[in-house]
Order: structure tokens, then C-alpha cells, then sequence
């Protein structure tokens, strides 16, 4: 049986004249519009390396819970990766980064950037809202 190879996503948003706008990159090949993943390397928990992504990938910089908002699964080839999926609170946009050659970033509208993405990580932007709304509430109090 196939080894599950492991790997770190992460949603970068943020709070823009009251509106939610979450961060895409172009893929390597400059193709699309995609969130910041890769591998977990190794003694890397998956959380370590949705921040490590965020930052090579994106040039972002902030804030990440401890839990994923949730994972998924995905053939690539003849092996199946399994996917954490962050949320990331954006607090620092770098001008400079690792791939700022590779990759272009772009802030979107929630309805924006989930019709950008593939099927499987739609969701996950969609949630974002009421993940905010309560972040909101529990920093308002």
C-alpha cells in the first residue's frame, strides 16, 4: 500500500474596509491561482510548514491557529497526499519573498478567489466568514 504523502496549505486573509479579502498566487508556471501548500518536511509539523509556505510562496507574514480549518485528499500521480488547510490572519505583506519572482499575489473577494480555486479547497474559503465573524465577536468583548 501507498505511502499518504503529507502537506500544508494555508488561506491567507484579511480585514479591508470591512470586507474579507483572501491572498492568491500564481502556480509556478504562472497557470492559475492557487493557495500557498507544499510538504511537511520532515520533523516539520503541518501547521510549521502552512506558515513556511505562506511566507516563500506569498511573502505573508501572521497569524495561524493551532487546528486546521479542515483537510482533504488528492491524487497526484501514483501517490495520495493528504491536506491541512490553515487559515492565516494576515499582519505583515512583504515586498520582497522567496518566489516574488516566480509567483504574483493577489487579494480577492471571498466569491473571487474560491471561483479561482479547485473544487476541493472552495469550501474552505467559504468558511472563512463565519470563522472571521466569530474571531470578531470573541476580540470585540
Amino acid at each position: 500500500m501507498a505511502r499518504v504523502h503529507q502537506q500544508a496549505a494555508v488561506i491567507p486573509y484579511r480585514i479591508r474596509k470591512e470586507r474579507i479579502e483572501v491572498a492568491l498566487v500564481t502556480t509556478s508556471r504562472g497557470r492559475g491561482w492557487v493557495i500557498p501548500k507544499g510538504s511537511v518536511d520532515d520533523g516539520e509539523r503541518p501547521r510549521e510548514a502552512a506558515i513556511r509556505e505562506a511566507e516563500e510562496e506569498a511573502g505573508l507574514l501572521g497569524v495561524v491557529p493551532r487546528k486546521p480549518i479542515g483537510r482533504y485528499r488528492r491524487n497526484k500521480g501514483n501517490h495520495s497526499c493528504q491536506v491541512d488547510v490553515y487559515l492565516m490572519r494576515v499582519t505583515d505583506v512583504l515586498d520582497y519573498w522567496l518566489e516574488d519572482k516566480l509567483r504574483r499575489r493577489r487579494w480577492m473577494r471571498i466569491p473571487d478567489a474560491a471561483a479561482c480555486l479547485r473544487e476541493e479547497l472552495q469550501q474552505f474559503v467559504h468558511a472563512i466568514d463565519g470563522v472571521v465573524e466569530l474571531d470578531r465577536r470573541v476580540n470585540t468583548v
